[in-house]
């Protein structure tokens, strides 16, 4: 994690806050007049909707204004994955003046401020509260415009993006369901002005007498204030500027329309994870959303998202269903914005250009997305970039893995960050894990339907080898082949240092020299590559090994599990007996202490954030005691254990697979075990401190 970092917003002193006052950080918000360094506008409010906002709303959407803007203005200290470290994670420390320190202050109210923001911004937040000195009128950000027809006083608050799925969202509202809305939308750059205006204009056309009034919200900062493009804090101004707005209008709501695949967000490859990963209407940042302004609102206020359950194609039906076709060129879902031009309105590259186009072929819709808009079309051209070859191919891949799996056990043992979601989902485990695994089955059905289309069309293409080489058609078609031959020849430079999967292999390549690869010692492999993956980062070893064990702990891939049995099986208990003969534990209980493992993975992260140094103890003792039962349960090839086996100490255990993997490695590559044996330390934290500079490849390879 880097160095903290105070942010000392408005006149608050600095005075005895930090150590080293030139790397603070002064943040001035100001309204119309503009007097501070960052401005505020709420534009297109119409006089009969302002009832006047109750002070804590009016520190609410200031402090969210000061949280987005420090998350562009302090930047990340790594570009990509493979320099991760300590350095992607940042330590923000807010000084904020409020009208009511003492709300803000108090426990409840930071802990759901840091948890969700901590969590959505995959970086740690501390705030410290004092007392405004010099108040002004909340209309200092309000910009009136009655130019607005009304047609009675609107229903529902509506977070409208200019995305497919928020137009989708729009659509179901104002034309199918005839209800009476405000749109919000946050217009984070001037290039897509005329293209919001275009898509309101077109979706007033269809609205008849049900127009929807619009607000627009704009966050002007000062030249040299934009440094950092992930802006993942960017949903909690959103929310603040909509819940706002629901006030003003005597309502107890907002809506975020986006589909269950995105908001789920179970990545699709080493590149899209942590902070890197959007998780703007993931289930715990919306419940954190409101919880914050349910505390805000001294109320009960709701933040939704009725699209959880559906997939990008199911939105765009939606559209199509509604006779709004001729919407869906004029919507804006590319992340990379600073690469928009007149000709070419998405990248074609990012993980939202990906998703939008295989959308749009699974709903049969793409005569309606030109392909011309987009820089580079992902199905049958070049793509010049390593990590937008890799982004596409890993998209493909997981949609391969999942049509393959047969059960909700299967998808949880391979995908094991999907537990995480299920307490927010308001169901029980086993029915939130039955929708999640049917919402990830039809979107791999839908991908890899888009692709057989694909593949019919551009056969002939295909077939003469005139397509890319490295084009997402030819990749699928040729990545198991060793006798392809690209159209346009090229040599891909192999990283120095690597030690990464491909396939069931682990290869691994020091200083240059030749590359080795590792067989039948999976277990140390994978824990060296996590260690190298993050270098200086202390690890529990309970931690490592509970997740390691978690994750390899399954069913039979022919395991005939009656739908009843998922709802138990789900389900935690303590104390599971053990017997001195016949299996150790049931599938039943494997499930069971699977599950928990993977609970008590979120919560020592919680406990950790929170300082709460007795609960990681606690949690450590618990994850020793899993990893036993987990590792004790099964035997070669997956059968489960006898009473009679000896279980291991957890640390031993630990350091033995590391042991065995460098052992190998030694019979190959000599000076690279002596780098691994001294670089490693043992004991109940293990590190890797390399002593020298070096940056490790650890991403696997896919689709080969």
């Amino acid at each position: 994690m880097q160095d903290k970092r105070y942010i000392l917003c408005g006149n608050v002193s600095a005075k005895g806050i930090s150590e080293d006052p030139a790397c603070d950080l002064r943040l001035r918000l100001s309204g119309r007049a503009g007097h501070g360094n960052i401005t505020l506008r709420i534009e297109d409010v119409h006089t009969k909707m302002f009832r006047g906002v109750p002070p804590l709303f009016h520190d609410l959407l200031e402090i969210a204004a000061y949280v987005y803007s420090a998350d562009q203005v302090v930047k990340r200290g790594a570009d990509d994955v493979d320099t991760f470290g300590d350095g992607w994670r940042r330590d923000l420390h807010f000084v904020v003046p409020v009208r009511n320190p003492d709300f803000w202050n108090s426990r409840d109210v930071q802990e759901a401020l840091c948890s969700t923001l901590g969590f959505l911004s995959d970086d740690q937040y501390q705030f410290d509260f004092v007392r405004l000195d010099q108040d002004h009128q909340f209309q200092e950000y309000l910009e009136f415009n009655d130019t607005q027809q009304m047609y009675g006083m609107p229903e529902q608050v509506v977070m409208f993006s200019g995305g497919l799925d928020s137009l989708a969202g729009a659509i179901d509202e104002v034309v199918n369901q005839r209800r009476r809305v405000v749109l919000v939308t946050h217009k984070s750059t001037s290039k897509l002005n005329k293209r919001h205006r275009v898509l309101e204009e077109m979706l007033a056309a269809k609205s008849g007498d049900n127009v929807p009034h619009r607000i627009t919200v704009r966050v002007h900062k000062t030249k040299g204030l934009n440094h950092e493009y992930t802006q993942r804090s960017r949903s909690f101004l959103y929310v603040s500027i909509g819940a706002t707005i629901a006030r003003m209008l005597g309502l107890k709501s907002v809506r975020f329309y986006e589909n269950g695949v995105i908001s789920l967000n179970l990545p699709i490859c080493a590149q899209v994870v942590g902070g890197r990963a959007t998780r703007t209407t993931h289930p715990r940042v919306m419940k954190g959303f409101q919880d914050i302004i349910t505390l805000v609102a001294g109320e009960p206020f709701t933040v939704e998202n009725p699209y959880i359950w559906k997939t990008k194609a199911d939105v765009v039906k939606i559209i199509t269903d509604a006779g709004c076709h001729d919407l869906i060129k004029h919507s804006m879902t590319c992340t990379h914005t600073w690469e928009m031009s007149n000709l070419h309105t998405h990248c074609g590259g990012c993980s939202q250009c990906i998703d939008r186009r295989f959308a749009v072929l699974a709903a049969k819709a793409d005569q309606h997305d030109p392909v011309e808009h987009y820089k580079v079309d992902v199905f049958t051209q070049s793509r010049k970039r390593d990590e937008d070859k890799i982004m596409a191919a890993a998209y493909l891949e997981r949609a391969n893995q999942v049509k393959n799996l047969t059960g909700v056990a299967d998808f949880i043992s391979s995908y094991p960050d999907a537990c995480r979601v299920f307490q927010y989902l308001n169901t029980s485990a086993g029915q939130a894990a039955q929708r999640v695994f049917d919402l990830y089955k039809r979107h791999a059905e839908e991908v890899t339907g888009a692709v057989d289309e694909l593949g019919r069309r551009y056969f002939t293409q295909i077939r003469e080898r005139s397509l890319p080489g490295d084009c997402l058609l030819r990749t699928v078609y040729e990545s198991a082949s060793v006798n392809s031959v690209p159209a346009v020849v090229s040599v891909e430079k192999q990283p120095e240092n690597f030690f990464r999967k491909r396939g069931a292999v682990w290869e691994v390549r020091f200083q240059g020299r030749n590359t080795i690869c590792l067989l039948n010692v999976d277990k140390g492999a994978e824990y060296i590559n996590l260690l190298l993956a993050f270098p200086e980062r202390e690890m529990s070893v309970y931690e490592i090994a509970c997740g390691s064990a978690a994750n390899a702990v399954d069913l039979p891939a022919n395991a005939v599990v009656a739908p009843e049995e998922i709802e138990d099986g789900f389900q935690i208990v303590t104390g599971a007996p053990l017997t001195d003969a016949g299996d150790v534990a049931d599938r039943r209980a494997l499930r069971e202490w699977q599950q928990r493992a993977r609970e008590l993975l979120g919560e020592i992260g919680e406990a950790r954030d929170a300082g709460d140094h007795t609960r990681v103890e606690e949690i450590e003792e618990e994850m020793a005691f899993l990893t036993k039962a987990l590792e004790g349960g099964k035997g070669l090839g997956g059968r489960q254990r006898k009473a009679g086996d000896k279980r291991k100490n957890v640390r031993d255990a630990f350091r033995n697979a590391v042991d065995r993997a460098i052992k190998q490695i030694e019979k190959y590559d000599k000076p690279l075990a002596e780098h691994l044996k001294a670089s490693i330390k043992h004991g109940n934290e293990v590190v890797y401190r390399p002593g020298m500079p070096i940056t490790w490849e650890v991403r696997p390879i896919v689709n080969t």
